[in-house]
């Protein structure tokens, strides 16, 4: 488009801003699938949402105009999309480092998001439009407070991280006292079976027990299956539970017990799960970690 008038500005902000949004609607729940961390998997899954309602508000705007809803290639979107999709092809032996870079990644789209929808605003209110300056502010507030959700998780993730890089060199024998205590993870894992079998925890308990995962996925309709994209040739890739309801369009792909427990032990992950929330009911939550975390 031709910029002849400030109203030609105005309009292929909107664009831009309508095409940015669509293309983290078909990205976020993605990436949503690809975390460990349970509080960044909800964030980003409750911001899917959101950025429907962002889309609607858009609408809303070229019906003001009296333009049809259109895009604007946003190319600065298209390239933190690309980057993002590069962090999932990743595998990572730091679970927690891994949510902290989608975290970083899904903070720059709200950034990019929060700079487009600042000038569109200010051009709306220099054009009069008080309406449509109003739906960009809403967003706009929605895209801080996600950005706001975002930091705060990154810095518990980077800590979390560091914890779990620190602890074997600082504690050498780490795995000889395990083992002293309750032969190491099998041990964790019975004591988790154990309290899973009570059904009334409202806390996260952690296992390595195949059995029991197996049963507390099945019980919750879940299945397990990988990450597209994130295993070489003969390579499982990225392990997840998948939930129904949770598809994330199509980034998990089915594959059997086996195969899900032959990555999970030779990556040496742990399960942490919850059974029930606290007000009673029963829990989905989970999260895989490295079991010397």
């Amino acid at each position: 488009m031709r910029l002849q008038s400030a109203d030609d500005l105005f309009l292929t902000e909107v664009q831009d801003l309508y095409d940015a949004e669509k293309q983290l609607l078909r990205t976020l729940p993605r990436i949503a699938k690809t975390a460990g961390n349970g509080e960044l998997t909800t964030a980003l899954r409750e911001h899917v949402e959101e950025t429907r309602t962002q889309i609607n508000r858009l609408e809303q705007i070229f019906e003001m105009l009296g333009k049809k809803a259109k895009s604007h290639p946003c190319l600065g979107m298209k390239g933190i999309v690309e980057e993002a999709q590069e962090i999932l092809s990743e595998e990572s032996t730091n679970e927690s480092l891994h949510d902290c870079a989608i975290a970083g990644a899904a903070r720059k789209a709200e950034h990019y998001e929060m700079a487009g929808y600042l000038s569109a605003q200010d051009t709306a209110r220099g054009l009069g439009l008080k309406d449509a300056a109003a739906l960009l502010a809403e967003s706009l507030e929605e895209e801080k407070n996600m950005d706001r959700r975002l930091k705060q998780l990154s810095s518990q993730m980077l800590k979390e991280a560091q914890r779990s890089v620190a602890k074997p060199q600082a504690n050498g024998k780490a795995k000889t006292t395990a083992k002293a205590n309750g032969n190491g993870s099998k041990a964790n894992g019975r004591a988790a079976k154990a309290n899973g079998r009570g059904g009334k925890s409202t806390t996260s308990n952690t296992t390595t027990d195949h059995e029991f995962i197996r049963q507390w996925a099945e019980q919750r309709g879940a299945q397990p299956a990988c990450v597209k994209g994130t295993g070489k040739k003969g390579d499982t890739g990225m392990i997840r539970l998948d939930f129904p309801g949770y598809s994330g369009g199509d980034s998990l792909q089915p594959i059997e017990w086996e195969e899900w427990f032959d990555r999970f032990d030779a990556n040496q992950l742990a399960l942490v799960y919850q059974d029930k929330t606290a007000n009673g009911e029963t829990s989905n939550f989970n999260k895989l970690i490295r079991r010397e975390e």
